[in-house]
């Protein structure tokens, strides 16, 4: 009863500040923020995490999180340099994109296996695997609703 009514309220609290931020594409510092205190909340009531454990396992995670949106970062400027620049790109250029890509992706997978025996320490497996589902239920969620509010703008429109 107690995850179903926080689930609820972090589901109202996402859709008030989605709801708020209008027709904005880009989310503003203090959104991102927010989100990010919504998917602390629902990770840490889906682990159902002790505070001592809680203490080990958070600074395990934002670290893992950080390292993660480097990836994505880095990602995110390879795939748009190709979508403004694929035309006037050597081959040599193109290879060298590519073969970038496809080294981050083996970097991330290493970046996450490093991490998962990082939790082993620290979670039970259960724990992990719940961390797994609620980081991409959390992600999915996020997407429903951005979808969701960009549908109901063009009917607006």
């Amino acid at each position: 009863m107690y995850k179903i009514i926080s689930f609820l309220a972090i589901l109202i609290l996402f859709t008030s500040l989605v709801s708020a931020q209008g027709r904005r594409r880009e989310l503003t510092p203090e959104m991102r923020a927010k989100f990010e205190a919504q998917k602390i909340s629902y990770i840490t009531q889906q682990l159902e995490i002790s505070p001592k454990d809680a203490q080990l396992f958070w600074p395990l995670y934002n670290e893992m999180k950080k390292k993660k949106d480097l990836f994505h970062q880095e990602f995110r400027q390879l795939y748009t340099k190709l979508k403004h620049d694929s035309d006037s790109l050597s081959e040599k250029e193109l290879t060298k994109i590519s073969d970038r890509i496809a080294d981050l992706k083996v970097e991330k997978a290493k970046m996450q296996r490093e991490y998962h025996y990082k939790f082993k320490k620290v979670l039970s497996t259960k724990q992990i695997l719940d961390l797994y589902m609620a980081d991409k239920e959390f992600q999915n969620m996020l997407l429903r609703r951005i979808k969701g509010d960009r549908h109901k703008q063009r009917e607006r429109k």
